[in-house]
C-alpha cells in the first residue's frame, strides 16, 4: 500500500538530489542523467511514492490520449490497423498520437519517452519489433498488434496471427499445387538474417515435414534499404542470375510478392504455371496486380478490435483476460497459384 506521508523532500534527501530534480524525474520533464532518474524512481517505488503519482496521473488526471506507434504508416497493412484502432479509440473518447518509428530503436525510444511526458494513458504498438525495453516512472497499459518484443511494462497484451502456422499454410499451398522448389522472399529490417523468426518458422517446418530438401540459396532475405517491392524484384533477379531456379515463391508481404511477380514477368515466366507465388496481408497490392496475387487474409479488423478492447479494459482497471490473443487467418488463392 502507498505511503501517503512520503514527499518529494523525503525522496530528494534519500537520493541526495534537489527536490526540483525529483519533481522533474517523476513528471518526466527537464534534464537529468539516466543514473539520477533510475535512482529517484527506485527510491520513490521503495517508499511508495510512485504508486501515488501513478494514481494521480492515470486516474485523476487522465489525458484521454493514446500513443499509436508503427514502423511505416504508408504500409497498407499497418495503415489499415492504425486507421481501425484510431477510429475505435476515438469512439471511446480517446485521441491518438500516431508515430512512425521507421524500425529505428532510437526514434522509437524518443517517441515513447516524449509521449510518457505528455502523460498518454496507454500505448499501442502496431507492427515491427521492440528490441530495447522502455523503463518508465509510470507503468502504462500496452497492447502489441502484430508486434513482437517487450516494453518492460507490467501490463502488456499481444494480439496477432499464429505466424509460424501462417507461413506453414503458405508453403503447403504451393506444395499442394505441385511446387517442388519453393523460395522464401523476405524484405524486413527485423527479419534479415534471422532464420528463427516466427514469420519464417512455418516455411522451414513445412519443407521438413513434406520431405523436401531446404536449399538455402532459395532463402532470399533483404535488409529493407529500399521499398520492399523493388528490393524483392532485385532479390529474385539475383537468385535467377546465379542459376538457382524455383517453381514457387512464399513472399512475406504482398508488396514483396508483387516485386517477385514483376521480376518474373519481365523474364517471360508464366506466373501461376511455371512459377506459383503467394503473398501475405490481402492488401490492395494483391488485388490490383495482374495477375491477381494469392495471399493470406489476416483479419486486421478483428486484430484492431480485440487489441483496443484489451487496452480499454486495462484503462478501466481490469486485468486482461488473455495476454496473448491469436486471430485466425485464411489463405485466399488467386491467379498466381491457381494459374487460371
Amino acid at each position: 500500500m502507498a505511503k501517503r506521508s512520503v514527499s518529494i523532500y523525503d525522496i530528494a534527501k534519500l537520493a541526495g538530489v534537489s527536490t526540483a530534480t525529483v519533481s522533474n524525474v517523476l513528471n518526466n520533464k527537464g534534464s537529468y542523467s539516466e543514473k539520477t532518474r533510475d535512482l529517484v524512481v527506485r527510491i520513490a517505488r521503495e517508499q511508495g511514492y510512485v504508486a501515488n503519482f501513478a494514481a494521480k496521473s492515470l486516474r485523476e488526471a487522465s489525458t484521454k490520449t493514446i500513443a499509436l506507434l508503427t514502423p511505416d504508416v504508408s504500409n497498407d497493412f499497418f495503415s489499415t490497423l492504425v486507421l481501425r484502432a484510431e477510429g475505435l479509440l476515438r469512439a471511446a473518447g480517446y485521441a491518438s498520437y500516431i508515430c512512425n518509428t521507421g524500425n529505428d530503436d532510437e526514434r522509437e525510444d524518443e517517441y515513447v519517452r516524449s509521449l510518457i511526458s505528455k502523460q498518454v494513458d496507454g500505448i499501442v504498438y502496431i507492427g515491427g519489433v521492440t528490441r530495447t525495453p522502455i523503463h518508465a516512472a509510470v507503468d502504462l497499459p500496452v497492447v502489441h498488434i502484430d508486434h513482437t518484443g517487450s516494453t518492460g511494462m507490467s501490463r502488456e497484451v499481444y494480439v496477432g496471427n499464429d505466424m509460424p502456422q501462417l507461413s506453414y499454410d503458405m508453403t503447403s499451398t504451393l506444395i499442394a499445387r505441385g511446387c517442388e522448389r519453393v523460395a522464401l522472399v523476405s524484405v524486413s529490417a527485423s527479419f534479415y538474417r534471422t532464420e528463427e523468426h516466427d514469420q519464417a518458422a512455418g516455411y522451414y517446418r513445412c519443407l521438413e515435414e513434406c520431405g523436401m530438401r531446404l536449399d538455402r540459396n532459395l532463402v532470399l532475405e533483404g535488409p529493407h534499404r529500399q521499398t520492399s517491392l523493388i528490393e524483392a524484384a532485385q532479390l529474385v533477379n539475383e537468385c535467377l542470375d546465379a542459376g538457382y531456379g524455383f517453381d514457387g515463391v512464399v513472399a512475406l508481404g504482398d508488396r514483396v510478392a508483387l516485386g517477385a511477380v514483376n521480376a518474373l514477368k519481365a523474364r517471360g515466366v508464366a506466373i501461376g504455371r511455371d512459377v506459383r507465388v503467394i503473398g501475405m496481408d490481402d492488401s490492395i497490392y494483391s488485388r490490383i496486380s495482374t495477375p491477381a496475387i494469392s495471399t493470406v487474409r489476416r483479419n486486421t479488423a478483428e486484430m484492431a478490435e480485440r487489441g483496443v478492447a484489451a487496452l480499454l479494459a486495462m484503462l478501466g482497471g481490469a486485468d486482461p483476460e488473455e495476454t496473448h490473443i491469436v486471430v485466425p487467418h485464411e489463405v485466399i488463392e488467386r491467379t498466381t497459384t491457381l494459374g487460371e
